[in-house]
């Protein structure tokens, strides 16, 4: 056998090994995520929406503050969110 056929097994070998070395270290296993989980564990400010009673189905929150108090209207909004 030649030198070229020979690489050609080996290259052939080691992509087969690389394969089922992937397929074994991902299982491919999925889960649904538990909303209840994930807003226990959830620190504000990054609170997710759907966690928030009341809170609008979109994944994107406003919010507005006037910027000569932005330090009281914060502390103002974080006491009305942990009521």
């Amino acid at each position: 056998m030649n030198t070229i056929g020979k690489l050609m097994i080996a290259t052939a070998f080691s992509a087969s090994v690389a394969g089922a070395l992937t397929g074994a270290a991902l299982s491919g296993e999925t889960h649904e995520i538990n909303t209840a989980e994930t807003c226990a564990s959830a620190l504000w400010p990054m609170i997710p929406a759907e966690c928030l009673d009341g809170a609008p189905t979109r994944d994107v929150r406003h919010a507005t503050a006037s910027l000569a108090n932005l330090e009281q209207n914060l502390q103002e909004r974080f006491a009305v969110a942990f009521e």
